[in-house]
């Protein structure tokens, strides 16, 4: 994702029982005591088994079967979700999140797809942490597998975020309505029931039904479409690759689209207004280029075999990198020759560079948990430089990477400032994290450890660091194992991603010309707040340097220097 429109320094050295108190899901997590065959229970006598913001680990989501049926002219959408779910620890609850929908009906299905239960099931809410929890009467048996079934409906969002309503106004002034997504970071389940953080990724299998006057666009191609009755159709798409929820979309639209295919043979589409059609063009060549530029600079196929990029009248933010469709701004995304500036070609161009490094940073490889969100961002904002520096050197991109690095200077200089990995838990936490501290210092980082240890070797670690952590998580201690050529005992003895002899003199800590713990000196970039102050005092023949943090609003000479310079 990118916000709506960066000094480099080069320094080498259920809760189990209701009142447990909220804590880390980091932790190791039990279910509550299974309660064995029980007679159907109103809902008044049970408690939500659950008391922390994260969710219990023991149920693991495998697989989404989402039927989605949004009204444009009533404005709600009705929906149906099947979760394959993997149990691994018995219980009778399976709890996961839902914001603002109402839910008709929920059942539980043994690996055979029988009912666990002829009873109605009851669903409880948690609505401070935008949970529901299910209980299964029958006990779910770790080791075992099920489907959760639930109905569900809900009012398309006034907002941007969640399944919400999008409208423009065409030079007739007529408004038309359509239907958008934006999940991230927490929004997924304002659209359907899931288990939406970003550890918890599965294969997604969608159907959306629209009338037949709109088109229908999620991350995967329509690979059926069925007439249901004469205003009513059914698109069907292929299921997707592993992934975080956060990353799903769908669109319901009457746009019109160019479209070409790179290199790989990967089909790429531009969608916007039907009247604004024609300003995609630029578009279209830049994101062809680009995913081309990638797939060579990563040595990664793109998984997927298509990439639509679509610009949505009312959207908060720049633009998203949902995978296969990402969503942006029309000022992020269209560019018309005759009126637009070279800024605007310069800014269009970003955005897209942007969002298609997300494919390989965040996409294939998704950091953990949201406070290492800068292993996303910072990434695709330093990938913004490289690759347009690479594929289109006429803009100059190199004078605004350095205005990019003094605006993360001039905001990181502030004692209200953070980390680069800060904590982060509640959706308000969460979000406060897409700030220039996780963009523009974390690009500015990468490019001072890229030039630290050559443009080489810093290529090849992040080419290890992505094909080790495809369609998986990742921390920082693991990207910086994977710079460093750190391998762990298992990888080294099988071969795994680790250098072999040869390859290992292109090591960073033999071309530094020391042992150099990587970890150690990145932690100080990214686990403190703040940027290093030099000072240079020259004695006779000798030199005495003083490192500070640099702050603009603080001087030693204020009593609250020693305090801030501990922050």
């Amino acid at each position: 994702m990118i916000p709506v429109r960066l000094l480099v320094v080069l320094v080498f050295k259920v809760c189990l029982v209701r009142s447990q108190p909220t804590q880390s899901s980091q932790q190791v997590t039990s279910p509550p005591n299974p309660t064995g065959e029980q007679s159907p229970l109103d809902d008044g006598n049970l408690s939500f088994p659950w008391s922390r913001l994260r969710l219990p680990r023991y149920i693991v989501p495998l697989h989404y079967r989402l039927l989605l049926h949004p009204n444009l002219t009533t404005l709600s959408f009705t929906g149906t979700v099947q979760i394959q779910i993997d149990v691994q620890n018995n219980t009778n609850w399976v709890v996961l999140h839902s914001k603002g929908l109402q839910i008709s009906k929920a059942t539980i299905l043994d690996h055979n797809l029988a009912h666990l239960s002829d009873q109605v099931l009851p669903v409880l809410h948690n609505p401070s942490h935008e949970q529901i929890g299910i209980f299964s009467p029958k006990v779910l048996s770790s080791g075992q597998k099920y489907f959760l079934y639930i109905e569900f409906e809900a009012a398309l969002a006034e907002g941007f975020y969640g399944f919400y309503k999008s409208t423009y106004i065409t030079s007739e002034g007529e408004t038309r309505n359509l239907a958008s997504t934006h999940f991230e970071p927490t929004s997924a389940r304002m659209a359907f029931p899931c288990f939406d953080e970003p550890s918890f990724k599965a294969n997604f299998s969608v159907r959306i039904r629209r009338s037949p006057e709109y088109i229908s666009l999620s991350n995967m191609p329509v690979i059926k479409t069925t007439q249901l009755n004469r205003n009513l159709l059914e698109d069907q798409f292929a299921p997707s690759v592993t992934m975080s929820t956060y990353l799903v979309a769908f669109i319901v639209c009457d746009f019109k689209s160019v479209s070409a295919t790179t290199s790989s043979g990967v089909k790429v589409s531009i969608y916007a207004a039907p009247e604004k059609w024609m300003q995609t063009h630029y578009a279209l060549e830049v994101a062809v280029k680009m995913l081309d530029f990638y797939e060579e600079y990563f040595n990664i196929r793109y998984p997927l075999p298509k990439q639509d990029l679509i610009a949505i009248p009312d959207f908060q933010v720049g633009a998203m990198e949902n995978w296969g469709l990402t969503t942006y701004r029309e000022t992020s995304l269209l560019y018309d020759p005759l009126t637009s500036s070279i800024s605007d070609e310069l800014w269009v161009t970003m955005v897209i560079g942007h969002e298609l490094a997300h494919q390989w940073f965040g996409n294939l490889v998704t950091m953990d948990w949201w406070n290492d969100i800068w292993l996303n961002e910072g990434f695709a904002r330093y990938m913004e430089y490289i690759s347009v520096e690479a594929t289109y050197p006429e803009l100059k991109v190199e004078e605004y990477l350095l205005h990019t690095c003094f605006v993360a200077v001039g905001h990181d200089s502030l004692n209200s400032s953070r980390p680069i990995s800060s904590p982060a838990e509640n959706p308000t936490q969460i979000k406060e994290m897409f700030d220039t501290v996780s963009y523009n210092k974390g690009a500015c980082v990468l490019h001072m450890l890229r030039h630290f240890l050559t443009k080489e070797v810093f290529q090849s670690g992040i080419v290890r660091y992505l094909r080790k952590y495809s369609y998986g998580n990742a921390h920082n201690q693991d990207l910086w194992d994977s710079l460093s050529n750190t391998c762990s005992e298992d990888d080294f003895t099988s071969g795994k991603h680790c250098y072999s002899s040869d390859q290992a003199s292109k090591n960073a800590y033999l071309f530094a010309g020391e042992h150099l713990n990587l970890t150690a000196m990145m932690n100080t970039w990214t686990l403190q707040k703040g940027i290093p102050l030099v000072t240079v005092t020259r004695k006779g023949p000798r030199l005495l340097l003083r490192q500070d943090r640099f702050l603009r609003t603080v001087l030693p000479s204020d009593p609250q220097w020693p305090a801030v310079q501990q922050g």
